[in-house]
């Protein structure tokens, strides 16, 4: 049997191992545009590889497709599969990391890894086209022409550019009569209505609340990161992408409980307290003085000091509902997904076309989102195992 495996990623590597694996006599060649494999990987969860998630929740991923994927390969059976391959993980939380707590060090492993098992690499070769036969399947790079048996496409999608991501395959299935949702960007910062120029750079741990259309669609505890702009950080991520799987929103709005420990009484009551033990404004005491000083913007206030009753209840509902109205998402090279991409309604439910004979599909390059916290990764390598399993048969 001879496979041909589109893309050099986390699907593609990790499929090329499992079949190698389990198929004595099968021949992998893998083709990637890139000059070096595993481009994309090597900057995930902060250069350390977030591989998998441990707690997976209904809004961990865009479908109920791509969940239910997942379940069917979730992480403790992942972790199975790269200790199955010489790879130990390690669990901080909820998140599954290499045991290096390495990027490098995974990718370099996989790619020795599979020049032992004789897989073929193929770098700085562009897919120009392919066609589908009864039996065979032919694919044209810009320097050679390759025949499959089988041919797998797992070449991520639009998100980050610079590290590789390239939407182009998909114009090519287009003109194979594939559904196709557009792209938007996820998993990244977010512009706002409001400025915050004056509090750049500053970061603040609070609990971050997402409203669209004036209901609470999602709500997690994390680091918010000013930016001269917007918003930025992980959870803010998060909301980026809810956001962009929404896309009949009329508006969004995140909420920043900055004192989430305390409710609004207890901190009208603490700010009161505080209201004169200094001759400066209480907020300079808890705050940064850039905080504190649009803190005191936001709220309103015309004392610069000292602080009427009522003033200290505006304060209070500032801290505790400090609230920026959704501009626009940042562009594809600052996401770290794409929202879109291949429909499932083209596919099967091993991931092969309903379309074409002996085209199969794995990773971001379909319809399938999930949210930071290695839920991306996990996908990718639960489709993997999806086709791995079909070929098997």
């Amino acid at each position: 049997m001879k496979v041909g495996i589109i893309g050099q990623g986390q699907a593609g590597l990790v499929l090329a191992i499992m079949l190698k694996k389990n198929i004595k006599d099968v021949d992998i060649t893998i083709i990637d545009k890139n000059q070096i494999a595993g481009k994309k990987l090597l900057a995930t969860g902060n250069g350390r590889c977030n591989l998998a998630n441990l707690k997976i929740k209904e809004n961990s991923y865009n479908s109920k497709e791509a969940l239910k994927i997942v379940k069917d390969f979730d992480a403790k059976k992942q972790i199975e599969f790269y200790k199955s391959i010489g790879i130990m993980t390690r669990s901080l939380n909820d998140l599954v990391y290499p045991f290096s707590l390495s990027a490098k060090n995974y990718v370099d492993y996989l790619i020795r890894y599979i020049k032992e098992l004789k897989i073929k690499l193929i770098n700085n070769e562009i897919v120009k086209s392919y066609e589908s036969s009864e039996s065979k399947v032919k694919v044209t790079t810009n320097k050679k022409v390759f025949v499959f048996d089988y041919l797998i496409f797992a070449t991520g999608n639009e998100s980050a550019p610079q590290l590789g991501g390239d939407p182009s395959i998909l114009n090519i299935l287009k003109k194979h009569g594939y559904i196709i949702k557009e792209n938007k960007p996820g998993l990244c910062p977010i512009r706002t209505i409001e400025q915050t120029k004056n509090i750049e750079n500053e970061r603040w741990k609070c609990k971050v609340s997402l409203t669209v259309d004036k209901e609470k669609v999602y709500e997690e505890d994390g680091e918010v990161l000013f930016k001269k702009d917007g918003l930025s950080g992980i959870a803010i991520f998060n909301c980026a992408s809810l956001i962009a799987r929404n896309r009949k929103f009329k508006k969004a709005s995140i909420s920043l409980d900055l004192m989430p420990e305390l409710s609004i009484s207890e901190v009208e009551k603490v700010f009161f307290d505080m209201n004169f033990v200094s001759k400066e404004s209480f907020l300079y005491g808890i705050f940064t003085k850039p905080m504190a000083s649009y803190i005191h913007y936001i709220a309103n206030v015309k004392n610069p000091f000292r602080y009427t009753n009522t003033e200290i209840k505006k304060i209070a509902k500032a801290v505790k509902e400090l609230t920026f109205n959704y501009k626009e998402s940042y562009d594809f090279k600052d996401c770290q997904v794409a929202i879109g991409g291949l429909e499932f309604e083209n596919l099967n439910s091993n991931l092969f076309s309903k379309i074409e004979n002996n085209v199969g599909f794995a990773g971001e390059l379909l319809n399938a989102d999930g949210l930071c916290g290695g839920f991306n990764l996990m996908f990718a390598t639960a489709t993997a195992n999806k086709i791995c399993d079909y070929l098997l048969k």
